[in-house]
């Protein structure tokens, strides 16, 4: 973890699941504020809901992160 705590938080279980499932995360702030854009820009295509647009291993490991 680059932060220190899972990029998805809920205290109900069913909620935490439905925001995984939506790929929708945040970049909380101060937590996420000494985390460089290339971290970030690499997390954002790790957790790309769309299969068609989420890298692939291949594009993962040219990722200049």
């Amino acid at each position: 973890r680059l932060c220190g705590y899972p990029p998805f938080y809920d205290e109900n279980d069913a909620k935490l699941f439905e925001q995984i499932l939506r790929a929708e995360y945040e970049f909380d702030s101060p937590y996420w504020d000494d985390i460089s854009d290339s971290a970030k820009d690499f997390i954002q295509h790790l957790m790309e809901k769309d299969p068609d647009k989420r890298f692939t291993c291949e594009q993962a490991l040219q990722h200049p992160w």
